[in-house]
């Protein structure tokens, strides 16, 4: 594995720890920035691990389609992308029409969780 890669990963692991701590505090926003952050970061080291280039984005989408495309298959489902791309755009105010559905929800924070802690016992198992 790259020095770059394990770069990501531990980055990635620590947007998860932050998550988690935060979801203990309540702080739904945040939560599901971080829980987005963790895959977006997940998902970046995998195309470094194949020596992709990585697109400078933060959609969880186009990133989960371009390791698609070298056969590459994360647990992450195009729905839960679709979804975390919406929950990153919390960070900021529901009032610049960012988050059509308002705040994030305590029912939000804890899906974005679950699904960046799936992901990371996927990329566990892919080292």
């Amino acid at each position: 594995m790259k020095k770059e890669s394990e770069a990501w990963r531990a980055i990635a692991e620590e947007e998860l720890q932050s998550a988690e701590y935060l979801a203990e505090k309540k702080l739904f926003r945040m939560v599901c920035y971080h829980a987005q952050q963790s895959i977006e970061k997940s998902l970046k080291a995998l195309l470094v691990d194949r020596e992709v280039d990585i697109p400078r984005t933060h959609n969880v989408l186009d990133l989960l389609s371009a390791l698609r495309t070298f056969n590459i298959h994360p647990d992450l489902s195009e729905e839960d992308a679709v979804f975390l791309n919406s929950v990153y755009r919390s960070r900021y105010p529901a009032g610049l029409g960012m988050m059509p559905g308002g705040e994030p929800s305590a029912g939000d924070a804890e899906k974005a969780l679950r699904i960046a802690k799936k992901m990371h016992l996927w990329m566990r198992k892919d080292r």
